[in-house]
C-alpha cells in the first residue's frame, strides 16, 4: 500500500499528514528504471563529503589533490559493498540467494559496514602510498560526519529508521501509525554537530595527528549507541544490537588512539622541524650570493692617488681646460 509514498505527520506540533514520494522516477527513458530519492540523497551526501575531505587534505594536511583522489576511487565503491555486506550478514534468513544479496533496493545498507570497510581500504592505500594514515583519517572524519548527517534524511523519505512510540511534542506519525521517536533526526543532529565541532573547533587547534579521527570514533560511537537504544528496526549480532556493540568498541578505540597518538604524533613538535629546515635553506641560498659579491673584482686603482683610471682621466680633463684658459689670458695662443 505504501510502496511508492510515505505519509508523515507531527500531530503534537499541529502538522497534519503530508506525503513524500519515494521515487524521483520509476520509468526513466521509458525503460522501467527507477531512481529513488534515498539514492539521490546518498549520492549528494557523498559528493559534499568529497569536497570537504579534499579541502581538508590539501589545505590542512598538505596532501597533493591528484594523489589524494585515489582514496575516493577505492574507498567509496568498496564502502558501499561493505555497507551492503553487513546488512545482508545480519539478515541471512531473508537473503537466501546471491541475486537478493546484491539487490540493494531490496533491504538497505548498514552504515557501520561502509565505514569499517572504508577504514580498512584507506589504511591499506595509505600504507602503499607511504602516507600517514592518521592524517588521511583526520582529513576524512569531518566529511564522513557530514555525509552521515545528510544521508539520514533518506530514511525520512522512506519512513524508516525510527524509534518506539513517544508522547514527546516532536513525535512523528509514519503511515498513520505512531507517533514514534524520529531517531533518524536525532542521529542527523548528532553527526552534523560533530561535523561543526571537528571543522571549526578541533581542526583549528589540532594538537596531534589522529585527533580528529579519534573524536569521530568517540562522538559517533557514543551518539549511535544512545540512538540505537530507541530504535525498533535494529540489526542484531545474536541477542545484541550490532550498532550498539560497534559503537561501544568505536568509542573505546577513540580513547586509546587519543592517548597513544597524543604522545607520538604531536603537531607542535613536528612543525618545528620544517621551520628549522626552511631557515637552513634560506641560509644556504643566501651564502652563494654573498660569495658572488666577494668574488666580484674591484676597479683597479692608481697606485699614487688611489683612484681608478677612468676617474683619473675625468679629473685630467678639467685641469687641461683650466690651463688653456690661463694661457689665453696671458696672450699665449694654444
Amino acid at each position: 500500500m505504501f510502496d511508492d509514498t510515505t505519509y508523515i505527520a507531527f500531530p503534537n506540533l499541529g502538522i497534519d499528514t503530508f506525503e513524500l514520494k519515494r521515487f524521483v522516477t520509476q520509468n526513466l527513458f521509458g525503460k522501467g528504471i527507477s531512481i529513488a530519492w534515498y539514492g539521490v540523497i546518498i549520492c549528494m551526501a557523498m559528493i559534499l563529503a568529497c569536497v570537504v575531505i579534499s579541502r581538508n587534505a590539501v589545505k590542512k594536511e598538505g596532501f597533493v589533490l591528484d594523489s589524494f583522489l585515489d582514496y575516493f576511487l577505492f574507498a567509496i565503491p568498496l564502502g558501499v559493498v561493505g555497507a551492503r555486506a553487513m546488512y545482508v550478514l545480519t539478515n541471512l534468513d531473508y537473503y537466501d540467494s546471491f541475486l537478493k544479496m546484491i539487490s540493494v533496493w531490496k533491504g538497505g545498507l548498514a552504515i557501520y559496514g561502509g565505514v569499517l570497510t572504508g577504514m580498512v581500504v584507506v589504511l591499506v592505500a595509505a600504507k602503499i602510498k607511504k602516507n600517514s594514515a592518521l592524517r588521511v583519517f583526520d582529513a576524512m572524519a569531518p566529511g564522513v560526519l557530514l555525509a552521515q548527517a545528510i544521508g539520514r534524511w533518506g530514511n525520512f523519505i522512506n519512513g524508516e529508521a525510527h524509534g518506539g512510540e513517544t508522547s514527546l511534542p516532536w513525535g512523528m506519525m509514519i503511515n498513520f501509525e505512531g507517533p514514534f521517536h524520529p531517531t533518524f533526526l536525532y542521529e542527523s543532529l548528532i553527526t552534523f554537530s560533530g561535523f561543526l565541532i571537528a571543522t571549526f573547533l578541533l581542526y583549528r587547534k589540532k594538537k596531534f595527528h589522529g585527533e580528529i579521527f579519534a573524536f569521530y570514533l568517540i562522538w559517533y560511537g557514543i551518539g549511535r549507541t544512545l540512538v540505537e537504544a530507541l530504535r525498533t528496526d535494529s540489526l542484531y549480532f545474536g541477542p545484541l544490537k550490532a550498532s550498539q556493540c560497534i559503537g561501544v568498541v568505536s568509542a573505546l578505540a577513540g580513547v586509546v588512539i587519543c592517548i597513544w597518538a597524543a604522545k607520538r604524533f604531536a603537531v607542535s613538535a613536528e612543525k618545528a622541524v620544517p621551520a628549522a629546515a626552511a631557515s637552513a635553506e634560506e641560509k644556504t641560498a643566501a651564502a652563494p650570493e654573498k660569495k658572488v659579491e666577494e668574488e666580484t673584482p674591484e676597479k683597479p686603482q692608481d697606485e699614487e692617488k688611489g683612484t681608478a683610471p677612468e676617474e683619473k682621466a675625468k679629473t685630467k680633463e678639467p685641469e687641461e681646460e683650466n690651463k688653456e684658459t690661463e694661457e689665453t689670458k696671458n696672450g699665449n695662443p694654444s
